[in-house]
C-alpha cells in the first residue's frame, strides 16, 4: 500500500517562490568577475596581470560594469570589468567579453546557468516527490 502525503498549496507555492528566490539574487548583486591586470581601451593600454593567484578570486564589479573582458596579447593577459565591449582580434591579441559571473575565468567553467537548470530541476523533484 502506497501512503501520499497530502501538502496543501500554501505551501507548494511557498517553495515556488522561495525557489525563484534563490535563482535572483546573484542578478541582484551585480556582476562579478576575474581581475588581474588593468585594461583600458585603446593600443597599448594594459598593466598585465602580474600576481598569477589573483586570477583565483572573483571580484564584485563597479556598478558601471556590464562585461566581463578577457585580453590577451603576446603571452599576457588581463582579466577585468568593464562598462562596454567589442570582442576582436587583430596583431595577435585577442579580447574576449561575456556578461555572466565569473565568465572570463581561464579554462572551462561551470556556467551559472548550469547552476540555475540544476536548481530548477532538483526543485521539480521535490514537488513531485511531495505530491506522490
Amino acid at each position: 500500500m502506497t501512503s501520499r502525503i497530502k501538502v496543501p498549496p500554501t505551501i507548494l507555492a511557498t517553495w515556488t517562490v522561495f525557489i525563484i528566490m534563490v535563482l535572483c539574487v546573484a542578478e541582484i548583486q551585480g556582476l562579478t568577475c576575474y581581475k588581474c591586470g588593468l585594461y583600458n581601451e585603446g593600443v597599448g593600454s594594459i598593466t598585465p596581470c602580474i600576481n598569477s593567484t589573483a586570477q583565483m578570486h572573483l571580484q564584485q564589479c563597479p556598478a558601471s560594469a556590464e562585461f566581463c573582458i578577457k585580453y590577451v596579447s603576446e603571452g599576457s593577459t588581463v582579466r577585468d570589468c568593464v562598462g562596454s565591449c567589442v570582442e576582436k582580434e587583430a596583431w595577435s591579441t585577442r579580447t574576449y567579453c561575456c556578461k555572466k559571473d565569473g565568465c572570463n575565468k581561464s579554462g572551462p567553467g561551470i556556467h551559472d546557468t548550469t547552476t540555475k537548470l540544476t536548481t530548477i530541476a532538483l526543485g521539480i523533484v521535490f514537488v513531485c516527490s511531495i505530491r506522490g
